[in-house]
């Protein structure tokens, strides 16, 4: 009975109610390990064995308490998640102590009974066997959790890797993407900068082209001023050896003695014209066909030096005005 009782009271114990001061079992425990035999029982054996048998009851309870208390304290630990399952009791009332005092006076003789069995150290080694796969359990618990803590730890430790290896890359993306920003903001700018080139480069073609039909024109221009100048050239180079020989002419009119003939032929009459002309001019006209001679060479040396429309109009002038007085001495 001490064994089986012992049994229950660290049932009692393991499920949580070692220690409670509320608790009948604390209670009733205390008062079954105290000394509580002062006087020997109505039968059974004497009262020294059953002092003794107490004694060792009591010792071996109170060997085993302290274990059982460490595994109640192991399995509610933080760092065990496995709970055991706690099963209370409940307090009697003060009217149940009377009865409750004669139920353990009667566990008592029927455990003076059975005191032999207990000293051969049966409720001990059951005790102890129990603890003991108690204790393996909790090893094995023990270790199983530890192994679970460990693979626990080692998740963390990849998942740090793997978000500071994702927040390295992040970064990267980060940084990489702010580089191809400004690589598109540079190559906007590069793409406005040559679409504005290429418009300056339009308009210089087109000024160009401009400037090109604008001397290719001058260049027609100067051409046919050119062609004119030589014509008007050539006219001089025709009036000045026509003045030259009517310059002749007049000189030779002019003095008196006579024209010898020097071939055979008779020329006596064309220069009896000739002469009668010349009498009937006067010397106005004569002033009047030198001031249009030096006119017209004063003309065509201006269109020469400039070239220009007006002074080739002028110097066309000046030769149509110096050929009407040849013109009129012709028809005279």
């Amino acid at each position: 009975m001490y064994g089986r009782h012992g049994h229950e009271e660290e049932d009692e114990k393991g499920s949580g109610s070692y220690g409670d001061p509320k608790s009948w079992l604390s209670t009733e425990s205390n008062d079954s390990l105290s000394p509580r035999h002062p006087h020997p029982p109505a039968s059974g054996p004497g009262p020294g064995s059953s002092s003794d048998l107490d004694r060792v009851l009591y010792n071996d309870l109170v060997q085993i308490v302290p274990l059982v208390q460490s595994l109640i304290d192991k399995k509610s630990s933080s760092s065990f998640t496995r709970r055991g399952s706690l099963i209370y009791t409940k307090t009697p009332s003060r009217k149940n102590d009377a009865k409750n005092k004669l139920k353990s006076k009667h566990s008592d003789k029927e455990d003076g009974k059975h005191s032999k069995n207990i000293k051969d150290g049966s409720a001990d080694d059951c005790s102890a066997f129990s603890a003991n796969i108690a204790a393996e359990k909790d090893r094995e618990e023990l270790n199983s959790l530890k192994q679970q803590l460990e693979d626990l730890r080692l998740k963390i430790v990849e998942k740090d890797e793997l978000l500071k290896a994702t927040e390295v890359s992040q970064n990267q993306l980060v940084s990489v993407q702010s580089q191809v920003d400004e690589l598109k903001h540079c190559a906007a700018a590069k793409d406005s900068l040559i679409k504005a080139s290429q418009q300056q480069l339009n308009d210089a073609k087109m000024k160009l082209a401009d400037k090109q039909a604008a001397l290719e024109k001058l260049q027609w221009e100067a051409r046919t001023s050119n062609q004119k100048v030589e014509r008007l050239q050539e006219e001089l180079d025709l009036m000045q050896s026509q003045i030259s020989s009517l310059m002749l002419l007049f000189e030779g009119l002019s003095k008196d003695e006579p024209i010898k003939p020097t071939e055979d032929y008779d020329i006596s009459p064309h220069y009896a014209d000739h002469l009668a002309e010349m009498d009937e001019m006067d010397d106005m006209e004569m002033q009047k066909m030198e001031d249009a001679r030096k006119a017209y060479i004063e003309a065509v040396a201006m269109a020469k030096e400039k070239q220009d429309e007006e002074s080739l109009a002028a110097a066309a002038k000046a030769r149509l005005h110096l050929q009407s007085f040849v013109f009129r001495s012709n028809d005279e």
